[in-house]
């Protein structure tokens, strides 16, 4: 009896190294994004996921539908490259658009049409409850322009997936106030509070309250002390870390450090007792002062310290950490030993020093007032780092020549042939630190004054207003200005070099990008512009010979001989 051939299966097609490497970060964007959601208490609806369907005669998917009380997110995962995000996001957009212009008539057809979507749903929200947020997750940089062209939704910036990941991964489901505020959500957005909206808005501590003239802030400036538990805290207070998500000139903190977080918790459970010094906060300015009678408390018209009672109002991300967020932040909920933790959350009381703002104070001066008094407590502590520094002194002091030069390395960063070179987040490994650049490489360069510097060969008619009354349009200008003249330079010698040398890999034999040689590149460029030989990009090019740049013994200059380095380099090359 003949025997029947068994039919073979189809071969799965066989992926080239770049296949593997695109599925591979494809998967590892997916899988930080639906972790930062899950952690924060998302639920990801399976069937209704990744499943095509045809909404008002468009047809489309979305990557993730995922569902927190009555927050419904619709999430777009992407790796597409940067070139290609225009026209998958207009594409996108036909749908967005309409699921935005009646969201009750497109949840109904989600209903319908997943049935484990309705499942998800808590029945005690009604359609007009709901709160529907898309958001797209590009794992490649997308322009403003193109942002601008599609309102209306989230944008999950890679170097934000990374920063929610490693807030998530370090403090847990502690996170979600910060993921809602990202989504654009307030507290009377999300749960009960968009059932009863009218449940109390303000809850009361007992506390001392500090006389105006003698807490010598300027007037208007309210502080008080007062005992809070953590979950408390925990609810209420932001955080402005500079590798975050919002305002880049806003932003000032460390990242939270999981080792800082980890050691404290692990003292919380072992004696049971809170730390004995206080938190530092900034608390808004509807922060109510009253006496037990229910009569209001003027600061201003005290004249020695007073019990009374802190009515803070009870919203997400209100409360400004200043000094304490390791302390604050250990009390996470979620992880390991949470039945525990949870107690401590509930029972212990943080001693809180806070700052109320005075009414009508614009964002711009609430955090520039922040971040002076963060980088006063830290410079008589742990003294902020150098970097720390010079990031708070762009908010603080936007026309000073630091400043100036730190906003010239992000105009570089951006684009050209140092884009993407420099740290700029807290992931960034294997990249140019900046602080050297900015203090030894641009501020000599870019100084308002002297025959080396490129503010002598700018021509803009009324630059001298940026020594007597400088303005942000006239240091953008200027920003513009020296970033183009630099970028032109730099080219010019990449372009002139193999392309595996420009890198600040250290594991790259003959790697060009380190602090040393980009320095004495810049004082190559100060000694062209003391000569008056600021050229165009072909005729740097010219003179920069390929071959004997290439032999050019970069390697032979350490650490600080970036100025030798830079007339050895401009003797060489254009000296002639």
């Amino acid at each position: 009896m003949a025997k029947t051939k068994k039919k073979k299966g189809k071969k799965a097609k066989k992926l080239s190294s770049a296949e593997k490497l695109q599925l591979q970060t494809k998967r590892a964007h997916f899988r930080d994004i639906r972790s930062i959601f899950a952690t924060c208490g998302f639920k990801r609806v399976a069937s209704a996921s990744d499943k095509e369907f045809t909404y008002d005669g468009t047809t489309s998917d979305f990557d993730d539908v995922l569902i927190c009380e009555n927050i419904v997110v619709l999430s777009e995962c992407t790796i597409h490259q940067s070139s290609e995000l225009s026209n998958h996001l207009k594409k996108k957009k036909v749908l967005y658009d309409k699921v935005q212009k009646d969201i009750p008539t497109f949840l109904d057809f989600m209903d319908k049409t997943f049935p484990d979507f309705l499942a998800a749903k808590d029945p005690r929200y009604q359609p007009h409850h709901f709160r529907v947020v898309i958001v797209y997750c590009a794992r490649n940089p997308i322009s403003t322009e193109l942002k601008e062209e599609v309102p209306g939704i989230k944008y999950l910036d890679y170097h934000v997936v990374r920063y929610f990941k490693a807030i998530t991964d370090r403090v847990r489901e502690s996170a979600r106030y910060e993921l809602f505020n990202f989504l654009g959500l307030s507290k009377r957005d999300i749960g009960a509070n968009v059932i009863s909206p009218a449940a109390a808005s303000t809850t009361s501590y007992k506390g001392s309250i500090l006389p105006e003239g003698q807490s010598h802030f300027p007037p208007g400036y309210k502080v008080v002390s007062f005992y809070v538990t953590p979950a408390a805290l925990l609810e209420r207070c932001y955080v402005l870390r500079k590798d975050g998500w919002g305002d880049d000139d806003g932003l000032y903190q460390r990242m939270i450090s999981r080792t800082k977080v980890e050691a404290i918790r692990k003292y919380l459970l072992s004696k049971k007792r809170v730390f004995i010094n206080n938190i530092i906060v900034t608390l808004p300015s509807n922060t109510q002062l009253t006496r037990d009678n229910g009569h209001t408390i003027d600061p201003s018209k005290i004249t020695q310290t007073e019990p009374g009672n802190i009515q803070l109002p009870s919203e997400y991300n209100s409360i400004g950490l200043i000094d304490g967020q390791h302390r604050v932040f250990s009390y996470y909920e979620g992880g390991k030993d949470e039945t525990a933790i949870n107690l401590l959350r509930l029972q212990q009381n943080l001693l809180v020093t806070g700052i109320i703002y005075p009414q009508g104070l614009s964002q711009p001066d609430r955090s520039k007032f922040e971040a002076t008094l963060f980088l006063e407590i830290n410079a008589t502590q742990t003294n902020a780092r150098s970097d720390l520094k010079q990031a708070i002194g762009v908010l603080l002091h936007p026309f000073s020549l630091d400043s100036i030069a730190r906003q010239v390395v992000n105009a570089l960063n951006d684009k050209g042939a140092l884009g993407g070179e420099f740290e700029r987040y807290f992931f960034d490994k294997g990249k140019i630190k900046t602080t050297t650049i900015v203090s030894y490489g641009l501020k000599p360069i870019i100084k308002l004054g002297g025959d080396d510097s490129l503010f002598k060969a700018w021509t803009k008619a009324d630059k001298q207003k940026l020594i007597d009354t400088p303005n942000a349009a006239l240091v953008l200008d200027y920003v513009k200005f020296c970033s183009s003249e630099i970028n032109l330079f730099i080219s010019a010698i990449k372009a002139n070099l193999p392309s595996e040398r420009w890198t600040a890999d250290k594991k790259v034999r003959g790697r060009m990008l380190t602090t040393t040689i980009l320095n004495g590149f810049i004082v190559c460029l100060r000694l062209l512009v003391q000569h008056q030989k600021l050229h165009s990009f072909d005729w740097y090019r010219g003179k920069l010979d390929s071959a004997a740049l290439g032999k050019f013994q970069f390697s032979s200059y350490k650490s600080s001989q970036y100025g030798s380095l830079g007339q050895d380099l401009y003797k060489n090359f254009f000296d002639k």
